[in-house]
């Protein structure tokens, strides 16, 4: 156990780099409620469930816990397999509301880590594209937005986009308003159960091209030790940061030809 146990809330903490997540802090000796839409054996000090896509069971959730957290860490997601409404609902406007709803309920100098992806690379260039996305403040606004879209673009990607942008934009008030730090890692693709859920959506083409760029694909265990970082008292000068953790994959396309060693 460290020096100082810490109280920290890990959502999507059933599978993959949740539970990974929720296993290292409690085997640390932090007290972790660990917090998935289905019921499952993770370490941690408690258990709890939600759905993401029900604002009143988040609010629900929230209510019940209190104040007196130090650290949220949000990685639950579905990949894009899932309905493009429910990829929405839950990668972005769930992650929203549980970010908000947390800031009050986390000590002064305590922190926000969003698991973002890769796949929301392109936000910067879609920031007009998903302006009305950032305004949905509920389900049914979310799903007039996607109504209104034209087929095609993936709704994974999408979602990533909104989270990395709203990250961007909550950082600064969260820091103002409540002295709370709110980060985002964002991952390529990691072994994880739902990996080939995403080598359907995204093509196992592609997901190869990225392993042999790099590789291999990543593991939690290479996932884990960033969010870590970017919650801990270490961090306490960062905030509203993305870091990629994607073993350079995106460095090695947008930054041009390799200097040649």
């Amino acid at each position: 156990m460290g020096a100082t146990q810490r109280r920290v809330v890990v959502i999507g903490a059933g599978s993959g780099i949740g539970a990974a997540t929720a296993s290292h802090y409690h085997g640390r000796g932090d007290h972790v409620l660990a917090v998935d839409i289905r019921p499952n054996e993770t370490p941690a000090s408690e258990h709890r469930q939600v759905d993401l896509r029900d604002a009143d069971a988040v609010a629900a959730l929230l209510e019940s816990i209190g104040p007196g957290w130090d650290l949220l860490a949000h990685v639950a997601g579905v990949p894009g397999t899932a309905p493009d409404s429910d990829v929405l609902r839950i990668n972005y406007l769930g992650a929203r509301l549980m970010v908000e709803g947390m800031l009050p309920l986390l000590n002064p100098g305590g922190a926000v880590v969003v698991v973002a992806s890769t796949a929301g690379m392109a936000w910067q260039q879609r920031l007009d594209a998903i302006e009305g996305l950032l305004a949905a403040g509920d389900a049914d606004a979310v799903d007039r937005w996607l109504a209104d879209q034209e087929p095609g673009y993936p709704a994974y990607n999408t979602s990533k986009e909104a989270a990395l942008a709203y990250v961007k934009r909550v950082s600064g008030p969260a820091w103002a308003k409540y002295g709370v730090r709110v980060n985002s890692v964002s991952p390529g693709p990691v072994e994880t159960p739902i990996l080939a859920d995403f080598e359907e959506s995204m093509g196992k083409d592609t997901l190869d091209y990225v392993r042999t760029t790099v590789g291999r694909h990543a593991t939690v265990d290479d996932i884990v030790p960033a969010i870590d970082f970017l919650g801990s008292p270490e961090a306490r000068w960062l905030t509203g940061q993305n870091l990629e953790v994607d073993g350079g994959f995106l460095a090695s396309i947008v930054a041009g030809a390799p200097i040649e060693l």
